[in-house]
């Protein structure tokens, strides 16, 4: 039951650091009024990474039998802009997104993956349409 809260204070531990970084204003910043009327909000992404892990280990002690606990835990919180809202007094609102380049690997796939139809449809159509040529050629001669 002790390791029990010793884990347990592991993981409280971790998410209150998360909780002390990540609020709303993390991902939908504070609006900037600008003299103009125009109201821009930064907007972001946030990725976050969290593990916890323990194990209790044998006692050196054998005679009260008390096992030792060992653990720890990590978390990686990571904000990225992705652009501003802009609200003009008209009424209007528009999304400006900063471009960027996808760079991490985790990015990277997700951007592999997003396209991933797309390529697939335009393979397909690629091989149906040599399938086809191919089909004529053997019909003319």
């Amino acid at each position: 039951m002790e390791n029990e809260n010793s884990m347990r204070d592991i993981i409280q531990n971790a998410l209150e650091q998360v909780r002390s970084v990540m609020d709303a204003d993390t991902v939908i910043g504070q609006p900037i009024n600008l003299p103009s009327g125009i109201t821009i909000i930064p907007v972001s992404k946030v990725l976050m990474g969290f593990v916890s892990g323990g194990l209790d280990l044998p006692a050196k002690d054998k005679e009260t039998g008390k096992k030792n606990f060992g653990g720890g835990g990590g978390t990686g919180v990571t904000v990225f802009p992705i652009g501003f809202l802009s609200a003009y007094p008209d009424g209007r609102v528009e999304f400006l997104p900063i471009k960027q380049e996808a760079s991490t690997p985790i990015e990277q796939v997700a951007d592999f993956i997003n396209r991933t139809p797309d390529l697939v449809g335009r393979f397909k159509d690629l091989f149906a349409k040599k399938k086809k040529e191919k089909e004529e050629e053997s019909e003319e001669v």
